[in-house]
């Protein structure tokens, strides 16, 4: 089995749940909460987050490393992620936040820009 289209496939599958999923205020904070300071915030985040969102939002670029920079379904992975910069980012920068990890968010920017670097660079040698 070719390890390249599983990755390419959980790639686009973390990037649909996290179409349909991501939102505004995901867990119904009150505006202007200091997130310590909310006290059922494991409650809420395990609600309306869960595991499965969870994981899409921490490891998607992860998958994307992994996706090949050529072929059928380059034009797909570039399309699912212009989609998710152009509607969901700020909404999947706030379950980074969330779950406690924003951090994840600049290596994720450079594994996305490094992904398309690669493709880039492909286009112009072929």
């Amino acid at each position: 089995m070719d390890l390249q289209i599983h990755h390419t496939e959980l790639l686009l599958s973390c990037l649909n749940l996290m179409r349909k999923r991501l939102k505004k205020n995901i867990c119904n904070i009150d505006d202007y909460a200091v997130l310590s300071r909310v006290e059922d915030l494991p409650l809420r985040r395990r609600a309306h987050i869960g595991d499965s969102l969870e994981y899409a939002c921490h490891f998607w670029t992860r998958h994307l490393t992994q996706t090949p920079t050529h072929g059928d379904d380059v034009k797909e992975v570039q399309k699912a992620i212009e989609e998710f910069f152009t509607r969901h980012l700020l909404f999947w920068i706030e379950v980074l936040i969330i779950m406690g990890s924003l951090d994840i968010s600049g290596y994720a920017i450079n594994e996305i820009k490094q992904w398309y670097i690669s493709v880039s660079f492909k286009y112009i040698i072929c």
